[in-house]
């Protein structure tokens, strides 16, 4: 067992709290399909980034605002929400923080993000920072030094929780202590975390009067 203390832990949404990844591969694979894109292609990057960072970086010819506009109408107009599920141990793990001691920091627009967290019933912590809150998206440290500065403390008495290689480079960037979860990505993709779980339910928090103690068991690699 390994442990880091903290005040706070910040958490990725898609691919850490919930599994959602069927669902936007759906989407991303009828886009490539409209816009004449390899879906390998974005299945290479997309994880962990803003949409359109994702629309830039495999068809910087198209019109890039246009196109994450359409991409989050077909999100936004969605009926396969039921493909989407809370991550075994998540409800548990929020459950033992206090409310102004986790934060939530995602690339997923915001009202897409709180669809989602509606129809899971997943707690909405005080501070959410989404893509649309920020003007520059991970791999930029701009989302988690956001988040932090909103919980009132240093990215450095943050613990990250992440499983997109995009967000650990944004979390190690902004100084946050990084744990990777094995949920989407590889150990080797996600090698830039200073440790790795195979899942949420490796994860448990004790508090004590001023900190949090994080503790978890390491993913075999």
């Amino acid at each position: 067992m390994h442990a880091q203390p903290c005040r706070a832990l910040i958490f990725d949404l898609d691919g850490v709290l919930i599994d959602s990844n069927a669902l936007y591969e759906q989407h991303w694979e009828i886009w490539a399909e409209r816009n004449g894109v390899s879906f390998s292609d974005i299945a290479a990057v997309h994880h962990g980034r803003p949409i359109s960072a994702t629309i830039r970086a495999v068809a910087p010819h198209l019109n890039v605002p246009a196109q994450a506009r359409a991409y989050k109408a077909g999100l936004e107009h969605t009926k396969s929400l039921d493909r989407v599920q809370i991550f075994p141990g998540v409800l548990a793990l929020l459950d033992a923080l206090p409310p102004a001691s986790w934060a939530i920091a995602t690339s997923a627009p915001r009202r897409f993000a709180m669809r989602l967290m509606r129809h899971l019933a997943l707690p909405t912590p005080r501070v959410f920072i989404t893509g649309d809150d920020v003007s520059v998206g991970k791999p930029h440290p701009l989302p988690y030094l956001s988040a932090a500065a909103s919980l009132g403390i240093s990215p450095s008495e943050c613990v990250v929780v992440e499983d997109a290689p995009a967000g650990v480079a944004s979390a190690r960037a902004a100084g946050a202590f990084v744990l990777g979860v094995l949920t989407t990505n590889t150990a080797a993709a996600l090698a830039q975390a200073h440790a790795t779980v195979n899942a949420i339910r490796d994860i448990t928090v004790r508090r004590s009067e001023h900190a949090l103690l994080v503790s978890w068991v390491a993913a075999n690699r």
